[in-house]
């Protein structure tokens, strides 16, 4: 990790001193000071818990195609390492600072200010193969291991610090001034440790995976001129993850005798770079900007990536109201390469749907949609793309069809429930709707909200004998399974909220 992320911090503090109220399940028996590490089991249920807090946050960014995108990448790494068997679930921190993390049990977060610096796909890869690297060594489980019984106040009141912060005034500086000291110095040694030893895991995955070795040096000496100023103002604890000379030396060092590849960069790299420069803005005037900004590359064929540029002028018009305008936009980007792109045909889809004025056009749009989703069958972006555009067309009864038909393929997304339950809630059916709810809750690691759920299913009774049958053993399951939890069993029924993306990488 490059600087002290407040989503690492919220995990530990998470692990070793709090428990949430707004979190009913419970987290995972630590155990004594002293205890082995964490099982992967713990981690992951912790990991789990932690993410229900990360998704409610402002700046979580659950941006479908810019999410697809990442896990694609994060997954070509994962299958050069050797933390294949681990579930990873890479996600978006809408933040500029340059910034990645992993918490517990494979999730890893990173900042789009990180992607948006990255200037090679290689580049981008070092950073997320830095993270697998935490991640495969399993340095949290070993850091709440060593240090939970001296780590405990500290991270309890930076919790508190961050939590304060955001109402401003002088809570957050008193919340701060607890816990510094010995604990503190004991984790910022231990943490270096952890950084040295990610850098030569995440090198050696990088290598492996066919990327430019390079990548990580070049990033990471950019990465520190560019929070330069960010690490000056930050409290020195929460500096524990300078990027030394010393640790620049060895990654260069590293690279003698070594191979180094070329990797080109993939067009999806190039399209979420301008995806990227309209989202972090999240404003109009961002769209404004970037409209100017592309259709001036494009007047002066200045752009690095011609098609690219096309694709950000056809999403800042899209976010402008100019719908006619942006289908032009997206057809040009379409029509200057011959790369395959699920992201740029969605942006194809999409534009026509909008711009489309009666029935006709919007039955062209959902071909054009139903063809993306048959020529990248192992991409969720072009299927949920065209299951959203049949629900707005009012074709629920063939959303379902279709979404059933994609929860045969794999029954790992959370999204795919959601839509269910949307399309369910459109034709009044209740049980259906609260029953796929509450899969989308479990997969999301939230199991008494799904517990919630299947009694509103039950109680609703609206559906045949077979799905009242399905609700009532669903139930017993999962209040079976927070029995256990509690217990500080690792009994794990269904899915437990497994979120496996590799099932559907393109």
């Amino acid at each position: 990790m490059f600087r002290r992320s407040r989503w690492l911090i919220l995990s530990l503090a998470l692990a070793v001193a709090l428990r949430p109220p707004a979190v009913a399940q419970e987290l995972p028996t630590l155990g004594e000071a002293g205890a082995e590490d964490l099982t992967p089991y713990q981690e992951r249920q912790l990991g789990e818990q932690i993410m229900l807090q990360v998704r409610q946050d402002p700046s979580y960014l659950p941006d479908p195609d810019t999410t697809e995108y990442l896990n694609r990448l994060g997954y070509e790494l994962v299958a050069a390492s050797r933390a294949r068997q681990i579930d990873f679930e890479f996600f978006l921190i809408r933040d500029p600072m340059i910034n990645a993390f992993a918490l517990p049990g494979g999730f890893i977060g990173v900042h789009t200010g990180t992607i948006l610096l990255a200037q090679s796909e290689s580049e981008l890869a070092s950073v997320m193969a830095h993270e697998i690297g935490h991640v495969q060594q399993r340095h949290i489980a070993r850091m709440i291991a060593k240090q939970k019984e001296s780590m405990a106040i500290a991270l309890g009141s930076i919790l508190l610090a961050l939590l304060a912060s955001r109402a401003g005034g002088d809570a957050a500086q008193a919340a701060l001034a607890v816990g510094q000291g010995a604990a503190l110095s004991k984790q910022l040694a231990f943490s270096r440790d952890n950084e040295r030893e990610a850098d030569r895991v995440g090198f050696d995955i990088l290598v492996n995976a066919g990327f430019d070795a390079r990548a990580m040096a070049q990033f990471f000496t950019r990465m520190q001129n560019g929070t330069r100023i960010y690490e000056s103002m930050a409290p020195a604890y929460l500096r524990t993850h300078p990027m030394s000379v010393e640790r620049l030396s060895d990654i260069q060092g590293r690279l003698n005798g070594v191979h180094t590849h070329l990797h080109a960069d993939s067009l999806d790299f190039d399209l979420v770079r301008a995806r990227l420069r309209l989202l972090q803005g999240d404003s109009l005037q961002a769209a404004v900007d970037a409209e100017t900004y592309y259709s001036d590359q494009i007047d002066h064929h200045t752009a690095p990536n011609e098609t690219a540029a096309y694709y950000g002028l056809a999403l800042a018009q899209l976010q402008l109201k100019k719908p006619d305008r942006a289908v032009q936009s997206a057809l040009a980007a379409r029509r200057s390469t011959q790369a395959p792109s699920a992201i740029l045909d969605k942006a194809v889809t999409e534009t026509s749907f909008q711009a489309a004025t009666d029935d006709r056009g919007r039955q062209a749009a959902l071909k054009l949609a139903r063809d993306a989703a048959e020529r990248f069958p192992l991409s969720r972006l072009t299927a949920i793309e065209y299951a959203g555009l049949l629900q707005r067309s009012g074709e629920h009864r063939q959303a379902i069809d279709y979404l059933r038909n994609q929860l045969a393929l794999t029954h790992s997304d959370p999204r795919y429930y959601q839509m269910l339950a949307g399309s369910h809630a459109a034709l009044q059916q209740k049980t259906l709707q609260h029953q796929a709810a509450a899969e989308m809750y479990v997969l999301q690691g939230a199991v008494p909200a799904a517990v919630e759920q299947l009694k509103l299913a039950r109680s609703a009774a609206d559906a045949d004998f077979y799905t009242m049958s399905e609700v009532d053993a669903r139930l017993r399951q999962l209040n079976d399974q927070i029995a256990e939890q509690k217990k500080g069993g690792r009994k794990r029924t269904g899915d437990g909220g497994k979120y496996q993306w590799r099932e559907r990488a393109d």
